[in-house]
């Protein structure tokens, strides 16, 4: 008789304990809110960074620029780098990172280190696709869209609470203190972060297009420099057509890389799609406008002093205070604009917001003598945010198959990025051409044209959108389904600097 024997019982994949739902929401929370306050809390003390190092709005502007560039950079490879050697590893490097960065600026005795330190921050820019990325290994389905919402919004306050901290530590300790703050946040972060589960192990990773991801940044920061530099060497020196050309060619060099890559990481042929295209450009144009200006220009009006020709003479205190509340405004506009996106009508949702944005352009270059009418024309101009990166990812789910959703994710986040960079640089530059002789102030002039050039491109924004077509690719699939998509898509995307 054959002796029976036990039946052989695998050893658990994963011997450690499972980490309460409660415990990773709580860190990825924590995470999302380092990532958005850091993206943030310049914008505040810009105009003490501006006095401190006797510089221009062109050149301070980097410390914005540099950050947002190398987000966008870490946006679009993050995922990848995940994939390769788990979320929450890479998440903790880049939390690492982060700190340096930190210190960097914290230490910094010139512009330049500054925006060096500014620069190895942006690469929080990474963190809230991880933080969805962890979500999603480690959470039921059923809870994933709640979790993701949470997060979110989350990181949303934490952003507008960026002002608030940042405006009252520069009133009181100065802007070098703002780099403890984030440092604390992300140290705190990262050991939270070492408790999370072990990520998941993948049997193998095909080949990246690491260089497609990157290679756009650099190609963006060369063409600004020059642009930035034609103040001081003239727009007919060598030094500046090259920086301007040279950056230009790398950028063709990107996209023709990127059209010969069988998968890109940021997939351009979304561009010729045309609802998609569309969605994009107008990404593109609004980032560059209303959402990339509107993030320094306010700060930088209402703490100018009245002796200037544009200027209100706020603390930073009061004036991150009031951009908070307003900020606090504009959330409220975001159910609204949900309900119109509704069936397939994002479209309608965007134009609403592109002629808020154009209004808001109007009425700040009208409204900047006193606060109460410049804080009447912020408050429309969040109402335009609003409605903009509340319908921009829900035209983005409308526009794509739903196996192509992630892929349109990472193309939208690196092009809102990206060009809120453009905005900003070339909005300090603007400003600076119209300096008061000797001093650090812009003349109305210099305003009036920069409140132009946002209504002309939200102009040209509202006008692609009446070019999109109402109605989803997706008509088939579920509803039910396709909203709660819409719902966790954007959530995930609505953590922007500009949201603040």
């Amino acid at each position: 008789m054959r002796e029976a024997t036990m039946p052989t019982i695998a050893p658990s994949a994963d011997p450690r304990p499972a980490r309460p739902i409660p415990f990773i929401i709580g860190i990825l929370i924590l995470a999302a809110i380092a990532s958005s306050f850091e993206s943030t809390m310049m914008y505040t003390a810009l105009p003490s960074v501006i006095e401190h190092f006797k510089t221009t709005p062109g050149n301070a502007g980097w410390v914005l620029t540099g950050f947002l560039l190398v987000g966008a950079a870490s946006a679009a490879i993050s995922g990848r780098l995940g994939d390769a050697f788990g979320r929450r590893n890479v998440l903790i490097v880049v939390l690492v990172a982060s700190i340096a960065g930190s210190v960097i600026s914290l230490t910094s005795g010139s512009l330049g280190w500054l925006i060096a330190g500014r620069s190895i921050q942006g690469l929080a820019g990474g963190l809230v696709p991880l933080c969805v990325g962890i979500l999603r290994e480690n959470l039921p389905k059923k809870s994933l869209p709640v979790a993701v919402a949470t997060v979110a919004g989350a990181a949303m306050w934490g952003g507008a609470a960026g002002n608030v901290i940042s405006g009252n530590i520069v009133d009181h300790w100065g802007w070098h203190d703002i780099f403890v703050v984030a440092a604390i946040l992300a140290a705190v972060t990262a050991v939270g972060a070492f408790f999370l589960p072990a990520p998941t192990a993948k049997p193998g990773l095909e080949r990246v297009d690491w260089l497609g991801g990157v290679l756009f940044a650099p190609g963006i920061a060369l063409a600004l420099y020059g642009v930035n530099e034609s103040s001081t060497w003239g727009w007919s020196n060598g030094k500046t057509l090259g920086f301007i050309v040279g950056g230009i060619a790398v950028l063709a060099l990107w996209i023709a890389w990127e059209l010969r890559v069988d998968k890109p990481l940021i997939n351009i042929r979304f561009f010729l799609n045309r609802k998609l295209g569309l969605t994009l450009v107008a990404t593109a144009l609004v980032s560059f406008g209303t959402l990339g200006v509107s993030g320094f220009v306010g700060q930088l009006i209402m703490q100018t002093p009245k002796m200037a020709p544009v200027g209100l003479g706020l603390s930073a205190g009061s004036a991150g205070d009031i951009s908070f509340a307003i900020g606090a405004l504009g959330f409220l506009a975001a159910p609204l604009s949900g309900r119109i996106s509704r069936h397939g009508r994002a479209r309608n949702a965007f134009i609403v917001g592109a002629i808020l944005g154009l209004l808001a352009a109007v009425l700040s270059a009208l409204l900047l003598s006193t606060i109460v009418g410049f804080v009447i024309s912020q408050i429309v101009l969040t109402g335009a945010t609003s409605f903009m990166l509340s319908s921009l990812p829900n035209l983005i789910v409308e526009g794509v198959p739903g196996a192509s959703t992630s892929e349109a994710q990472g193309v939208y986040m690196v092009t809102q990025t990206a060009f809120s960079g453009v905005g900003t640089s070339l909005g300090t530059v603007l400003l600076s051409h119209y300096l008061v002789t000797g001093t650090p102030f812009s003349t109305r002039a210099g305003y009036n044209v920069l409140f132009a050039m946002v209504a002309v491109v939200a102009a040209i924004a509202l006008a692609a959108a009446l070019f999109m077509r109402n109605g989803s690719l997706r008509d088939a699939e579920d509803e039910d389904v396709l909203e709660a998509e819409r719902e966790t898509f954007a959530g995930a995307l609505g953590i922007t600097p500009e949201t603040a």
